[in-house]
């Protein structure tokens, strides 16, 4: 029996191995999506220097696995939002509000992922 533990543990180790990093949290900026994934490692994807206000898209680097990326703004907002944003950035906080977006992820394999940012906020 002993033997056997032995010898399964280097499979297991190996079998971890092979499974590729999945996305499990998002951070998102008005200039760029961050994606931390499984394995510890965080990919970057950054938005065009014009007409990034509805969205944009690319493809993440550096990742160990391939991840095409797709960012969707929410063009409505809420009033409140609005008016402490405008407050906000005319104190200079430009980054103080991410912005209200839907994240999708889909790797090399054809798996999608989907993120929202701001992430909900959790109620005890």
């Amino acid at each position: 029996m002993r033997v056997f533990a032995v010898l399964a543990a280097p499979l297991v180790v190996a079998g971890c191995a092979l499974v590729p990093a999945s996305p499990v949290a998002v951070d998102l900026t008005r200039d760029q999506v961050d994606v931390r994934l499984s394995d510890g490692t965080v990919c970057t994807g950054t938005a065009p220097a014009t007409g990034a206000e509805t969205g944009w898209s690319g493809r993440l680097a550096p990742c160990s696995t391939g991840f095409n990326y797709v960012v969707e703004i929410d063009p409505g907002t809420n009033p409140v939002r609005f008016v402490l944003e405008e407050i906000f950035t005319g104190l200079g906080f430009d980054q103080g509000f991410p912005p209200i977006a839907d994240v999708t992820l889909t790797s090399d394999a054809g798996r999608t992922y989907r993120f929202v940012s701001p992430p909900p906020v959790e109620e005890d």
